[in-house]
């Protein structure tokens, strides 16, 4: 398939041959596409047996993995399975190729362990605590861990739902690591206070008067930006900018301009090794104050390195000016 003149996106058709061509040289186009429309991640083109993610597991494209996996909404089906005799998910297609190289082998433990996040999580989320603590029992670093793409870690979703004597089981055995922030920065405390759940936000808050500093800077950080708000010049450039690109590329496309951090559009982006993409004054702060873990995961990171995001710097430039025009 011939490539397009633009420098993207693409369409649907266009990365799906590039993916499973592994035509790597233009893989920061199928993620500048994917940051537009992420539908077509898991899906099957007609007269094919496998879909973009598929092919991404299958080739090893492990940077691109990561990177597709920190999109924000991302609609990532761990179960989907290829059309081909027999049928196979990601987690069959590595384990299969997890002989091929170095690479392929990371990936498979990366795929078993994002599945194993996955089913903790989803578990804590519908309440059936008996079966966190068998998933638990064997791998107790799970409890503060999280997939990129969802929203809470355990600890969140007890809070969510007001689970307390469930909190205090697997805190006495596992302990929670309660300074831990949702995707959208929220501490446990403030979920629960969310959902009318003070007794136990306040009770989480006395186990943890870290979470309680956090919460009350959240809030002290929230009333400065109200007193600011009209003062700064920078800060009407940069709604007029979120508002040009929510209106021509919708909230989604927003999200994924928007550092999870500082909560405002790129200005600086870069990747870290957990294959998120935060503003590089913020996630430089994170690190300098000793941080080794994933603000978005909290798994360990496997290097400090900074690396320019230019599919999403480019994009977010492009998109403005094609609002000037």
């Amino acid at each position: 398939m011939a490539m397009a003149a633009s420098k993207g996106p693409l369409t649907s058709d266009e990365i799906f041959d590039i993916v499973k061509r592994n035509d790597q040289a233009h893989f920061d186009l199928v993620y500048q596409t994917l940051l537009i429309n992420s539908t077509c991640l898991c899906q099957i083109p007609k007269n094919e047996t496998h879909s973009i993610l598929h092919y991404i597991v299958l080739h090893g494209a492990y940077d691109l993995f990561n990177k597709v996996l920190a999109i924000p909404n991302i609609r990532l089906i761990l179960l989907t399975k290829t059309l081909s005799k027999p049928s196979k998910d990601i987690l069959q297609i590595a384990d299969e190729k997890k002989g091929t190289s170095k690479i392929h082998k990371k990936l498979y433990e990366d795929i078993k362990h994002l599945n194993d996040m996955d089913r903790l999580v989803e578990l804590g989320k519908i309440n059936d605590i008996n079966e966190c603590k068998k998933m638990l029992t064997y791998d107790p670093d799970l409890i503060n861990h999280k997939p990129p793409y969802r929203k809470y870690y355990l600890v969140h979703h007890l809070a969510y739902s007001n689970n307390k004597d469930a909190f205090d089981e697997l805190n006495k055995t596992y302990k929670f690591d309660l300074t831990l922030l949702t995707s959208d920065r929220k501490t446990a405390s403030e979920v629960a206070f969310e959902q009318n759940h003070a007794r136990f936000a306040h009770y989480l808050e006395k186990i943890s008067p870290q979470m309680k500093q956090i919460r009350e800077e959240h809030e002290q950080a929230k009333q400065k930006a109200k007193q600011t708000t009209a003062a700064a010049s920078t800060t009407k450039k940069t709604e007029e900018l979120e508002q040009q690109i929510a209106s021509s590329a919708g909230t989604n496309v927003l999200d994924c301009f928007t550092c999870p951090l500082t909560r405002e559009v790129f200005r600086d982006p870069v990747v870290l090794s957990d294959g998120f993409t935060y503003e590089r004054e913020a996630i430089q702060k994170w690190l300098d104050l000793g941080n080794r873990r994933s603000p978005m995961t909290n798994m360990e990171l496997t290097d400090l390195k900074l690396r320019p995001n230019n599919a999403i710097k480019q994009a977010i430039e492009a998109l403005a000016q094609k609002e000037k025009k």
